[in-house]
């Protein structure tokens, strides 16, 4: 099951550029655990993955007109949630 150790930080901010502009990236355990709370109750939330690129290997996020709200995830977090749900994958 996917826990807090499982993810590396949370962004929370206006859709669009993600450099922190327009919002904030937060890497403490409560903001973690609040994303992680949020975007797996939201069946809009979404599955990316990266693996090849090293560092973090995905996220979890939600996209509304006015909010994006994504949740980093290291290379086992990616694996736990789509195994655990797979209909969240992001399929291009």
């Amino acid at each position: 099951m996917l826990n807090v150790n499982d993810t590396v930080r949370a962004y929370s901010g206006k859709p669009g550029c993600m450099c922190g502009c327009v919002g904030t990236y937060n890497e403490t355990e409560r903001a973690r655990k609040m994303a992680l709370t949020a975007l797996l109750k939201n069946p809009a939330a979404k599955l990316q993955s990266w693996p090849e690129l090293g560092g973090d290997a995905g996220c979890l996020y939600v996209e509304t007109e006015t909010r994006a709200r994504v949740l980093y995830l290291t290379a086992a977090g990616v694996a736990k949630l789509a195994a655990q749900f797979p209909e969240k994958v992001d399929k291009p």
